[in-house]
């Protein structure tokens, strides 16, 4: 017999949901204090940014738990909003994920301004709506609200009340996702964000992460909480699998696209960017991990199960997820790294600028990711009951 049997205070699952839990948030304080000396040092002596790469890893993870969340918003929509009695089930998870998620991503991104703190007084002082980067931390900020709301009102049996925040949060999100690609074209990114099927892309890609990691988490949430799936839960990874496999499809299809315009330059805005991503230094980030890991493998192991092993689904998730990780600091990085002017020949001009990720740049990352696991932990043990509701 154990200690805590004896005292009873926890049961034996639930503290060792505990000590899962702390042990995740060490590494998640370790990380992001990397963060914090940052903003007291200067990043210009922490980061590996540069004026010609003025976007470093950091933006990466934002751009990322920003669309999951996005991603995770629509899966949840799904059963609460458009009412499909298959995806209810997974439902408050789903919208639990989608709000740290989004909590995660505006860290990531409040890490990597130097004067963070401005964000929030000159959006409320001085607002310029024709700012896209105004818009962009408005509709986020507003969603995260909403979102927060949403699972309240679903913690509290309040469906109808969720309903309505969650119709507002979906509209929402949806326009922050949608227009992406033009805060990132104001980079002078050379063009690599301006891609006419950006929107479709990003929306599409939203979703399929979104499905990635429910059928991910909640078959993570049933190990960690030590359950059975009920055959509802089934039927709605199940359905969620589906989805998945379509929307694995049709990013397949962008992929395609990319591929094109890395080998033949008419199919493209920016023929260096994509010829430096598909055949270039960037090369085995493109077909390992936006190709294999993204598409492939996930797509393999539901046609080889036909989506019907919860196990196999999880691993699918995680591959893509993965490999949508890589895809987003490709993305990020890749059109930064052509140089201005390329075109003219300019004397002592580099072929490529060039980013490493510094080590504060890395340990942040790294902290944010924990601290995401650390939330999805803590959710499992405060919410249980909610989730089974």
């Amino acid at each position: 017999m154990t200690i805590y049997d004896k005292t009873n205070t926890f049961p034996l699952v639930s503290m060792n949901r505990v000590l899962l839990f702390v042990g995740l948030a060490l590494i998640s304080g370790i990380g992001l204090s990397f963060g914090i000396h940052s903003l007291l040092v200067g990043h210009d002596h922490t980061f590996g940014t540069s004026r010609e790469v003025p976007w470093g890893i950091l933006v990466s993870p934002y751009v990322f738990f920003a669309c999951l969340s996005t991603g995770l918003c629509i899966v949840s929509s799904l059963g609460q909003v458009f009412a499909i009695e298959t995806f209810q089930p997974i439902v408050p998870r789903t919208v639990f994920l989608a709000l740290i998620t989004m909590a995660t991503g505006l860290m990531c991104i409040t890490l990597e301004l130097e004067s963070p703190w401005r964000v929030g007084s000159y959006a409320l002082l001085s607002p310029h709506q024709s700012s896209n980067i105004w818009w962009k931390t408005t509709i986020y900020s507003l969603y995260l609200i909403f979102m927060v709301f949403n699972f309240m009102s679903l913690a509290l049996q309040k469906k109808k009340r969720a309903k309505v925040f969650a119709i507002i949060a979906l509209v929402t999100v949806t326009m922050g996702n949608l227009n992406m690609n033009s805060d990132m074209e104001l980079l002078g990114a050379r063009g690599f964000w301006s891609e006419n099927y950006m929107p479709l892309y990003f929306l599409s890609l939203s979703t399929l992460t979104g499905c990635g990691a429910v059928l991910l988490f909640s078959w993570l949430g049933k190990a960690v909480s030590n359950q059975t799936p009920s055959i509802k839960d089934n039927e709605a990874l199940k359905a969620t699998g589906k989805l998945f496999m379509v929307l694995l499809l049709g990013i397949l299809y962008f992929t395609g696209v990319k591929v094109m315009g890395g080998f033949f330059p008419q199919f493209t805005k920016n023929p260096e960017a994509m010829a430096l991503l598909v055949q270039g230094s960037f090369a085995p980030n493109f077909w390992i991990g936006e190709v294999g890991l993204a598409v492939l493998l996930p797509l393999a192991l539901i046609l080889i199960t036909r989506g019907n092993n919860s196990t196999v689904l999880a691993l699918a998730g995680i591959s893509c997820l993965t490999g949508v990780f890589v895809l987003f600091y490709d993305l990020v990085i890749v059109g930064q790294l052509i140089p201005h002017y390329f075109q003219y020949h300019v004397v002592d001009l580099p072929q490529y600028y060039s980013y490493s990720p510094s080590l504060h740049e890395i340990m942040i990352t790294t902290g944010a990711i924990f601290f995401f696991l650390a939330a999805f932990v803590l959710g499992e043990i405060l919410f249980k009951k909610v989730y089974l509701s």
